[in-house]
């Protein structure tokens, strides 16, 4: 019964989109201003332990011309392989360190901007990303954030060993809500992996999250309350949400009841949205783990079968 009653309390939200009314112009011309920084892709081989697969440190231009990075893994058997973007989550750069990969697909492990490959001593601390420019839309960090996830396509794309023909995404946390923007606006046919989604329904999720993201934009505010208005409606460009009716899916979401860094109401919130067909895993007694390895597991397998029935 407390399940039931907590399923109940979560999956109600359907909170009203708050797209401003440039939403669309604003984003329409952002795109248009990132085809005109070349790409300049590099794919540099490494060495690795995943035997099964050929490793390269992928580097392009993204956003303002910054360096993005990340990690792509090809299967060494495959002449041309389908490809799965995966984002990982505010200052934890590697929530699937461990997990077994599936070697029948790629795997590129995009880095958000500033991150490096690990969670060091130095990264323990919130990095403070999360507010720069957060007064300006244009020079916002998760403008570059967002279309960093558009731009990861057009450089798997480049790549003649990939298919990129559709393309899987897996997104952790705040990686989660990169991956409904590239997806919202992808030309091809995209299946996406919301793992404990983050940066949606932000009236709510800015109340009740503990996640660094959260408390960069909340301790920020505290000193600049004057700020507050312009720092809502700014934000509102960047809320998940509004791009949810965007997605033509399908989408596969991961929740848990006790998360805090992904509140279980914002995750559903942000699901009661999604037009196209979608489901979700709901792990009662979890918290930001949601389902942890055997999940993952279970959410290539999903994707797989997308790339198979295509």
């Amino acid at each position: 019964m407390p399940v039931t009653g907590d399923f109940d309390r979560f999956f109600l939200h359907l909170p009203p989109f708050d797209r401003e009314q440039d939403f669309d112009a604003f984003w329409k011309n952002s795109l248009t201003e990132l085809k005109k920084i070349p790409i300049e892709p590099s794919f540099a081989p490494v060495n690795t332990a995943r035997s099964p697969f050929n490793n390269f440190e992928v580097t392009f231009r993204g956003m303002f011309r910054s360096s993005v990075s990340g990690s792509l893994f090809i299967p060494a058997k495959a002449s041309k392989s389908r490809a799965v973007i995966i984002i990982h989550d505010y200052n934890r750069p590697d929530p699937y360190a461990g997990f077994p990969l599936d070697d029948s697909i790629a795997y590129f492990f995009l880095r958000l901007r500033g991150h490096g490959t690990t969670r060091t001593e130095e990264t323990e601390k919130s990095p403070g990303y999360m507010v720069n420019s957060i007064g300006d839309t244009a020079g916002y960090y998760m403008r570059g954030v967002y279309l960093d996830a558009c731009r990861a396509i057009d450089v798997l794309r480049l790549n003649d060993r990939l298919d990129c023909s559709a393309i899987g995404f897996i997104g952790k946390g705040l990686g989660g809500a990169a991956a409904v923007f590239a997806a919202a606006h992808s030309s091809r046919p995209t299946a996406l992996v919301l793992d404990t989604p983050s940066f949606a329904y932000l009236p709510e999720s800015q109340n009740v999250s503990t996640g660094e993201a959260t408390a960069e934009i909340n301790e920020y505010l505290s000193l600049q309350r004057t700020k507050k208005k312009i720092i809502k409606k700014n934000l509102s460009y960047f809320d998940s949400i509004n791009f949810a009716d965007r997605i033509s899916g399908p989408a596969l979401f991961t929740v848990g009841f006790k998360d805090t860094i992904s509140p279980p109401q914002c995750v559903f919130a942000l699901f009661n949205h999604l037009k196209c067909e979608k489901t979700i895993e709901v792990y009662p007694d979890d918290g930001n783990e949601a389902g942890g390895a055997a999940q993952f597991e279970k959410s290539v397998r999903w994707l797989m079968e997308f790339f198979n029935g295509l």
